[in-house]
């Protein structure tokens, strides 16, 4: 059987025209020949090779047995790379047999012409292997002794690979040049893409950006699209190779001296990736400066607009306030409605712009306006000539947009609020006319519910100033006149139900003769009502009116709550009817406010209450019921307040001023000693109020009333939540680390304890101008404190017990003790001075006291005995003195003037110590004694 199979490949090999030539291996294992009946594919690559091994000994042709052994190492390689997919790796390796082989062929047969193919299988076979330097040892032969290889390209390429990751960039750049001049378009692109990064590398960067540039060219249509399918997923990569190269060489700028991206349809890919780049890395400026760079170079390309948009978000997200101010005005010039760039922009490209230029003039013109508001502010002192003149280029900047605006987008949803901005601008700029002509367009034009009434009034008041401007012109001032009345008129016909009409009525009827003279307006309507003449009911409603109004402008306002309540009376249930009493609660809401002004606050808080029954949907009641109870609270009356605010927290949760309900309800609680209640009510605000600094002092209260309650666990939290989160106030922060070492005390937790009194201790230390009194005494409290835990270390172990462990360690204790008795001290507080006086002097005298009381050791002879009594002697009676100097140090004290406990403890102490001096005791002489 093996003998037929012989036969057969040997047939197979004298037929197949795959031995000449360049054939590579793979083309041999796909070859088919007529001549053989064999199933090869039944055979696995062993036998094969078993049986081209045979054949080898049945031919005596050199050319033939050179072909066999090429095929025995192309099974060897085939089946390395069968091994290598189903199976563990052998200890030789999945190529061994396979390089072997290869190695074999090109010492048998050196001169063949067949062995670059070989070489080319023995490098794959090497890099199979992880043999890289071997594989880089074959490629190279390859290329030198093959140079016109039908694969000598790729192996350049993977030369350059080898080299290019050993970092040997300028070998790299060879390999990959000459891979460059294959025929084969993707390893060209390819080449051309690694030849960038090897100059790259190399710091080239010119010559890297010109290859990238080559490869862009040959995967980029016109619109910026990958035209080869192949090259697409180069695209972002190369993009973004291109821009890290710019940025070497002083990015944008640049640009144009790359002659590969001269006059380049999809030029804008490059500046939006470099922008895009120096985004990511926070350079804003340098991101704003590329797609500068590029609305410069290209200002009516469709891409333009865009590109001055990302340079505002790249303005924006760096907080460069000023920057996205001039370039949103840049973008307004450049692109606004009738600009050369809108002129040639289609329609789709109109609206696109008009997305962006929306917003933009919104935001330029209230800049303006916010900004020449503050300049007029500042410039309150007439000298400041040049502040002024700022404040008016401003407000002419300011409706210079209101008007682009307002022309620009007619039909705009917001332009009634614009235009009554823009009359604004003018008024407070001081140009009355433009402003009342503005305010009137708006009020009587536009029927905006938002603005009608209130652009009304501001026209009527323009034209007041502009009147008042023209006091020394007689004639302009005169026509001035004329057009104020008309508007008033015409304001108190379109809103005559306005709160403000019998002020207009009343200045329209007397303007020719002053200006606000309510006095004349009360007299004359109070002589209407008065007269014999009777009066219909509409008509006695408008006089009460007037009266009422003059009255409330007169600042009477009992008196204009009165006349409110007879117009009401006269008035049928309904809008009016509401109207009149929102007035009259607005009346004895100002009524209040003169007797709190006037120290009547009870009086005021019952005032404010009433608005409840006079109008009770009226806006303001909940201000004034809200008000009232503050009052209440003020005045100490807990329980009346404490109803009043949970009647509004129960009615009105979405109000407004919702918010201040709870936040005045915990504190009523806690007054009126509901410290529970105060203390829910607190960690409810904590966890819901949108205001942090409510949020912060709410926590703190919350940890002060669970202290207070008994519920130490919960306290210790909230207040280290507190220290956790917030810095300020600083009086809080001092507090929060007392409570807390104070309560870690009560858990005898002295770790922590210990850590939070060095905190209370760096606070005071760090605090700077906002030291206190309190943060001091807190300071010298826990250093205090600190003393106290060394001293307690202290006196835990008897020197006699085991005297060579012990006294080194309790002179260490006692070294810190003092030294953090000495830092409580140094404060300067005479309750902690007096206090860690004694302690280090009760520490020194214990400690003489433990010396003198150590036992003479066994075994010493008399004289050794009372060698060691000496010793001990002479260790401890400094000791005692510095106890005694320290106890005086406190008794000085008594001598300024000062008594406390420590000094009365000092004395005690030195009673004993040195009774001779301080344990004296006055005798007392009788009478009869003296006399003897």
């Amino acid at each position: 059987m093996k003998y037929w199979i012989s036969l057969s490949l040997l047939a197979l090999l004298s037929g197949c025209s795959l031995f000449g030539g360049n054939n590579t291996i793979g083309s041999l294992k796909s070859s088919k020949t007529e001549q053989s009946d064999l199933d090869f594919a039944n055979l696995d690559h062993q036998q094969v090779r078993q049986e081209y091994q045979e054949l080898l000994d049945l031919v005596d042709d050199q050319f033939l047995k050179e072909q066999i052994e090429r095929r025995i190492a192309g099974v060897s390689m085939a089946g390395g790379d069968q091994q290598q997919g189903s199976q563990a790796r052998p200890q030789r390796g999945y190529y061994r047999e396979a390089i072997n082989s290869y190695i074999d062929i090109l010492e048998k047969y050196p001169n063949s012409p067949d062995n670059a193919e070989v070489l080319y299988q023995l490098s794959k076979a090497y890099e199979m292997e992880g043999e890289i330097n071997n594989t880089e040892a074959m490629l190279k032969r390859l290329v030198t002794l093959h140079p016109d290889y039908s694969g000598v390209a790729e192996a350049h390429f993977r030369l350059g690979d080898i080299r290019f990751s050993h970092q040997d960039y300028r070998q790299a750049e060879v390999h990959y040049r000459a891979s460059t001049r294959t025929e084969s378009p993707q390893l060209s692109l390819n080449a051309h893409y690694m030849l960038g990064w090897a100059l790259y590398k190399r710091g080239l960067f010119d010559d890297a950006l010109e290859s990238f540039a080559l490869v862009l060219n040959r995967i980029m249509d016109s619109d910026g699209s990958a035209t080869d399918q192949q090259g697409k997923p180069m695209l972002p990569d190369t993009l973004h190779s291109i821009s890290l190269a710019l940025v070497n060489i002083g990015g944008a700028d640049k640009i144009d001296d790359v002659r590969g991206l001269r006059n380049k349809d999809w030029i804008w890919q490059v500046y939006e990736n470099l922008g895009a780049y120096y985004l990511e890395k926070n350079r804003y400026a340098d991101s704003a400066a590329t797609y500068r760079h590029f609305v410069r170079r290209f200002p009516l390309d469709r891409r333009a607009p865009d590109m001055q948009n990302r340079l505002i978000a790249a303005y924006t997200k760096g907080a460069f306030a000023r920057d996205v101010l001039l370039a949103k005005q840049d973008y307004v010039q450049a692109y606004g409605i009738g600009s050369a760039y809108w002129q040639q922009a289609d329609a789709p490209q109109q609206q696109t712009l008009r997305a962006s230029l929306q917003p933009y003039l919104r935001e330029l013109a209230a800049h303006y306006h916010a900004q020449a508001q503050q300049q007029t502010k500042l410039s309150t002192d007439q000298r400041d000539r040049d502040l002024q003149k700022k404040a008016r280029q401003s407000y002419q900047d300011a409706t210079g947009y209101y008007a682009l605006y307002l022309s620009s987008f007619p039909d705009s949803s917001d332009r009634a609020q614009q235009r009554f901005l823009k009359a604004e601008a003018h008024f407070e700029a001081g140009q009355f006319s433009a402003a009342a002509a503005d305010y009137e367009q708006v009020s009587y034009q536009y029927q905006d519910t938002k603005f009608n009434n209130r652009a009304g009034y501001a026209a009527i008041l323009a034209w007041q100033q502009r009147v008042t401007e023209l006091e020394k012109k007689p004639a302009e001032k005169s026509a001035a006149q004329e057009q104020a009345v008309a508007s008033m008129l015409r304001f108190a016909a379109a809103y005559d139900s306005d709160e403000r009409s019998p002020a207009v009525l009343t200045n329209a009827a007397s303007y020719l003769f002053s200006l606000n003279r309510y006095q004349q307006a009360i007299d004359i309507a109070d002589e209407l009502l008065q007269s014999k003449q009777k009066l219909d009911k509409k008509l006695q409603q408008t006089a009460y009116g007037i009266m009422a109004h003059s009255y409330f402008q007169l600042q009477n306002y009992a008196a204009a709550e009165t006349h409110y309540d007879r117009q009401r009376q006269l008035t049928p249930a309904g809008p009016e009817y509401t109207d009149i009493s929102n007035r009259m609660a607005i009346a004895v809401f100002k009524k209040a406010e003169g007797l709190i002004a006037a120290g009547q606050k009870p009086a005021a808080a019952t005032e404010l209450l009433r608005i409840k029954q006079i109008a009770p949907t009226s806006s303001i009641r909940v201000a004034a019921q809200y008000d009232a109870a503050v009052l209440l609270l003020g005045n100490q009356q807990w329980q009346p307040a404490i109803s009043e605010l949970e009647e509004l927290r129960r009615h009105y949760p979405q109000h407004e001023m919702a918010a201040e309900f709870p936040r005045k309800l915990a504190f009523g609680y806690e007054q009126a000693g509901r410290l529970k209640d105060a203390a829910a009510l607190y960690l409810y605000l904590y966890r819901n109020d949108q205001d942090e600094t409510v949020k912060r002092d709410a926590l703190f209260a919350t940890a002060g009333l669970h202290e207070k309650t008994g519920r130490a666990a919960e306290a210790l939290e909230f207040y280290k939540t507190w220290a956790r989160n917030y810095e300020q106030p600083f009086d809080n922060r001092m507090e929060a680390r007392y409570h807390i070492a104070v309560i870690y005390d009560q858990q005898q937790d002295m770790a922590r304890k210990l850590f939070w009194l060095r905190r209370i201790m760096e606070g005071d230390a760090g605090a700077g101008q906002q030291r206190t009194d309190r943060s001091q005494w807190l300071a010298a409290w826990a250093a205090n404190e600190y003393g106290d835990y060394f001293a307690k270390e202290f006196s835990s172990r008897r020197l006699a017990s085991n005297l060579e462990r012990n006294l080194p360690w309790k002179q260490q204790m006692l070294q810190d003790a003092v030294s953090r008795y000495q830092q409580a001290a140094d404060y300067g507080l005479l309750e902690f001075t007096t206090r860690s006086s004694f302690r280090i002097a009760s520490l020194y005298q214990q400690f003489a006291a433990e010396l003198r009381g150590l036992p003479v050791p066994a075994g010493l002879s008399e004289q050794d005995a009372a060698t060691f009594r000496s010793i001990i002697a002479d260790q401890a009676t400094p000791m005692q003195e510095l106890a005694v100097a320290v106890y005086s140090s406190n008794i000085e004290q008594a001598w300024q003037g000062h008594y406390n406990e420590w000094i009365s403890n000092s004395y005690q102490q030195l009673a004993q110590l040195q009774p001779a001096r301080f344990n004296k005791h006055e005798q007392q002489k009788r009478y009869g004694d003296e006399i003897r």
